[in-house]
């Protein structure tokens, strides 16, 4: 099984779960139960017994029975979990209208909720919580006073483990898991049909080079063209070469699975080719910034970067197209999409090419203990090298010294274009929001290479916020940055119409503010000089 270094429980048994059923309790905190009705029945004497909403004990019975037949059974129906009944408590804090302490400096609960959050103090959560597209806390985080209070102020949802998953629990659910997933593997491989093959490359190259064509994205305009041959300089060996047969079938799966998933026409782009075709695109735009590249490795960059995802056309669509947050063990099962991309690149560890290992190591991070950090590399987090035969393994720790600059790049473009990107669970950031998640995420650990972070973070300033840039001036420019004595409430409409603002010095990173005037669209006088954050202009661009 994969490698995994850090903390001991770290997974949480919510593998392959479509439904989740849960029961409201007077106060909106409930509590999500699986498996069957039983169990439904002693998690709520449990609850009646332990003091979950001391008061009004009439309203928990009534709850109870109000748990129609019906619930039960379609409890029932859903679809077995492997492994041993599991259940995790569900806390909606965003239903909540008032705070769940009296005293949040000092961590004091309100009594109506001090039984119950007092006895989930030590346990695990459940799932990876995060706020607005940032990760506040990881799955199987103890929860504590300070956790909490940070939960209450974002108003965020979280789900707690009932009982700590222990790590023999934990290898076997894995196990059990990648099992699976490299019997897909073996069945996909051996389904491929050698007369289908020419049919496959034709229609994938053409929708590629199509989907390219297509794309409206003002990023890229100035260097279109240039994009676009590399692109389909990549699209154009991988839907032709034979060590590819495996990526290009796999492309073509997904891009089948996902108009079917998602209803779309026969000729719209899904979201995992949208999404390998930007990165890619955007690690082109950061490596023509780097000395560190040449036109040569452009060309090795556009092939890794589109097929670094093409393992995902093996991970299970309930997981991949999940409507919601992924548990701890789906995201780990996800994370050997890594792998299975340098299988189906390499021919099944056939080819052991240069491309098809990077392929595999774009989720490495800088700090390789992050349990963010995942790959094909034996000194990471999660580490799948104990797949790749002897050869493979030998090959990579030959070349890995050169794969790093191409791995860095792809990192930083895959990160941001995810960030940016609408998905099944969650809306787009805002390319300030994206970056700033990044730049926090480089303070409190080392995740990206920070030469590449910064000439990335150059690179979006000079195209978004450039120098002699004019803009409006609106509400939020003036009462952020302007004195409250400055305008009297009933000129500000006038005052916004009669001035306007210009970019005069960009900086080259976000610790430094753009200098910008005001000056009077009439007599071209400067009215005032004001100093802005590159976050503020940017929160309000979507990529």
């Amino acid at each position: 099984m994969p490698v995994l270094k850090g903390q001991t429980n770290y997974y949480s048994h919510c593998f392959f779960i479509k439904d989740c059923h849960y029961i409201m309790w007077p106060g909106k905190i409930s509590i999500m139960i699986h498996e069957n009705s039983l169990f439904i029945l002693y998690q709520a004497f449990y609850i009646l017994l332990y003091g979950f909403w001391a008061e009004k004990p009439f309203i928990r019975v009534f709850s109870l029975i109000a748990f129609t037949i019906k619930d039960i059974r379609k409890i029932m129906q859903s679809k077995k979990i492997k492994g041993k009944n599991f259940s995790h408590l569900y806390f909606p804090l965003a239903k909540l209208s008032k705070s769940i302490f009296t005293d949040l400096e000092n961590g004091i609960f309100a009594d109506k909720y001090k039984t119950v959050m007092t006895s989930i103090l030590g346990k695990q959560l459940a799932v990876n919580t995060y706020y607005a597209n940032d990760l506040i806390a990881m799955a199987n985080t103890r929860i504590t006073i300070d956790i909490l209070k940070q939960f209450d102020q974002l108003k965020i949802n979280f789900k707690v483990n009932t009982k700590d998953i222990t790590e023999d629990e934990r290898n076997m659910a894995m196990d059990l898991a990648m099992g699976e997933i490299i019997t897909t593997k073996k069945t996909f491989l051996e389904s491929i049909k050698s007369e289908d093959i020419p049919q496959i490359q034709t229609s994938v190259k053409q929708f590629i080079n199509n989907a390219i064509t297509k794309q409206n994205q003002t990023f890229f305009n100035e260097y279109f063209e240039e994009l676009k041959e590399y692109v389909e300089m990549a699209n154009s060996i991988i839907t032709t070469e034979d060590n590819y047969i495996g990526t290009v079938v796999a492309i073509k799966k997904i891009i089948d699975n996902e108009q079917r998933v998602f209803k779309l026409p026969k000729d719209h782009i899904g979201e995992t080719i949208e999404h390998v075709i930007k990165t890619t695109q955007i690690s082109l735009m950061i490596a023509r910034e780097l000395d560190d590249f040449n036109q040569e490795n452009y060309k090795t960059l556009s092939i890794i970067g589109l097929g670094h995802d093409s393992g995902k056309a093996l991970i299970p669509e309930e997981i991949i197209y999940k409507k919601g947050r992924l548990t701890q063990l789906e995201n780990d099962i996800m994370k050997s999409h890594a792998l299975l991309s340098f299988i189906l690149a390499s021919n099944n560890q056939n080819y052991l090419g240069f491309e098809p290992f990077v392929m595999a190591l774009h989720h490495i991070k800088e700090d390789k203990n992050l349990p963010q950090s995942y790959g094909i590399s034996k000194d990471t987090h999660t580490s799948f090298y104990e797949y790749l035969t002897p050869n493979a393994q030998n090959k990579l720790n030959e070349m890995f010294h050169l794969t790093k600059k191409y791995y860095r790049v792809i990192s930083i473009a895959d990160t941001f274009e995810a960030l940016t990107a609408p998905r099944v669970y969650k809306k787009p950031s805002s390319i300030g929001k994206a970056l700033d998640i990044m730049l926090n995420d480089n303070k409190k650990s080392c995740f990206f290479y920070p030469p590449y972070l910064e000439k990335f973070i150059e690179l979006i300033i000079k195209k978004y916020l450039p120098k002699n840039m004019v803009f409006k001036l609106s509400d939020e420019i003036i009462k952020k940055y302007y004195f409250s004595n400055d305008l009297v409430f009933e000129n500000i409409k006038q005052y916004k119409k009669d001035y306007m603002g210009v970019i005069i010095q960009t900086p080259s990173n976000f610790n430094q503010d753009l200098v910008c005037v005001v000056y009077n669209l009439f007599d071209q006088k400067i009215e005032r000089k004001l100093h802005i954050s590159p976050i503020f202009f940017l929160d309000n661009i979507y990529f």
